[in-house]
């Protein structure tokens, strides 16, 4: 017995010399699933508002990753005592802590306490003067993000779960914050961590919503050629340490992506992945048409109605729009139906279906939306011209409901039907 367990600590200890991944020792973010960190310091605290919308704004900084990093936080809550739910709000690549300060601010009007923070190796370092670490003397761009020897540990995505990790912690642990009422938003890089940490923390959130933010960069995204560049074993560690769809599987909060129909950096094909991954009983989407790495014109109303619903229990769920039927008409042209589900009391303004023909990238599509036609039973029909059929189209079914929230179905492909 004492030989047979020699035998397996200096296979593990090979495994780890060698650089071969080894699940419980290689994962970066383990350690800190729990982990709430300490402050390092206050910088202000300033009051605004009147009445039930007067918040605290409070900025500091906490130290991270076992003190090898120093991250800048904002953090925004009501003034009248209570308890509340509370929202993590992740930026984008190149942002920061204070690009956030609106939602952070308005959220906390609305009854919510919320915290920003800088990301480490995803903000801008000539941005964050009170974010400090080593991440911050590494090469700018996306190389340091995909470094994974000796150990995932080398990677600036480890400092910015970790750091996103603490933060949510920290915030979970705040006196006037409902513990079983958390959630998290972000766009791009912020809504890769958003799908991260919501696979990592497992039924610890409840409502994960992300702009333009998902996993399996592999399937189609920015990032998919430098994937590709990499070594079969720097791949396979990369994908299993840091690919957010990966994860996903652990995912228990409701979950809701945008996903701009053109978007440079996120592809159908990954935001596709990355839902049917989730292990959320409740998830969604909308593709917004047209749009590149923009959000929606109506998408503070749904993120509003959102987390509301979620975190507070008040208004009703997002509905759902389905392709239920495609039928080949006389003419050449496809009858397509869809379905709709809706709460009580919500009715549909506006369903349409969007087509668009194969082009060079996702980037250069052009797509028509076409109104449908109520068919009864909350059903509708649109039709795609015999041209257009002729051509292997992407399309995909849209709804805008009565109080301007759009979601939409999945994109798929007419020759695949």
């Amino acid at each position: 017995m004492i030989r047979l367990r020699m035998t397996r600590l200096l296979f593990i200890a090979f495994l780890l010399f060698n650089g071969i991944p080894d699940g419980r020792a290689q994962d970066p973010f383990t350690a800190y699933l729990s982990s709430i960190p300490a402050i390092v310091s206050t910088i202000s605290v300033v009051n605004s508002g009147s009445g039930t919308a007067a918040i605290t704004t409070k900025k500091f900084t906490f130290s991270s990753r076992d003190g090898v990093n120093t991250v800048y936080g904002i953090m925004c809550y009501p003034q009248q005592a209570g308890t509340y739910p509370g929202i993590l709000m992740l930026h984008g690549g190149g942002s920061n802590a204070e690009g956030m300060l609106g939602y952070a601010q308005s959220f906390a009007a609305r009854g919510y306490v919320t915290l920003t923070i800088d990301q480490p190796g995803i903000c801008g370092t000539g941005k964050t003067p009170y974010s400090s670490g080593p991440w911050k003397g590494k090469p700018a761009g996306e190389g340091p993000r995909f470094v994974v020897t000796p150990t995932p540990a080398a990677s600036t995505l480890a400092d910015a779960g970790i750091a996103n990790l603490q933060a949510f912690n920290l915030l979970r642990s705040q006196p006037n914050v409902n513990p079983a009422r958390m959630g998290i938003m972000g766009s791009s890089w912020g809504g890769y961590g958003t799908t991260l940490l919501s696979g990592l923390l497992g039924d610890k959130v409840t409502a994960a919503y992300a702009h333009f933010g998902c996993g399996y960069y592999d399937k189609g995204s920015f990032w998919t050629n430098i994937i590709q560049g990499l070594s079969a074993h720097d791949r396979q560690v990369w994908l299993t340490a840091f690919d957010a769809g990966r994860r996903a599987g652990n995912m228990r909060a409701a979950y809701f992506i945008e996903s701009p129909s053109n978007d440079t950096y996120f592809w159908p094909e990954a935001v596709r992945a990355t839902i049917d991954a989730s292990g959320s009983e409740v998830k969604n989407l909308v593709i917004t048409p047209n749009l590149n790495h923009v959000i929606a014109a109506n998408s503070d109303v749904m993120k509003n109605s959102y987390f509301d619903y979620y975190l507070k229990n008040t208004g009703s769920p997002f509905g759902k729009i389905t392709i239920s039927n495609v039928a080949v008409q006389a003419d050449g042209s496809q009858r397509i139906t869809m379905h709709v589900s809706l709460p009580e009391g919500v009715n549909a303004a506006a369903v349409k279906l969007y087509y668009s023909e194969p082009a060079a990238s996702w980037q250069v599509r052009k797509w028509t939306g076409t109104d449908a036609v109520a068919a009864g039973n909350n059903t509708f029909t649109a039709v795609i011209p015999a041209a257009v059929a002729a051509r292997n189209p992407d399309f995909y079914a849209y709804m805008t409901d009565s109080r301007n929230i759009s979601v939409s179905g999945y994109m798929r492909k007419l020759t695949t039907l």
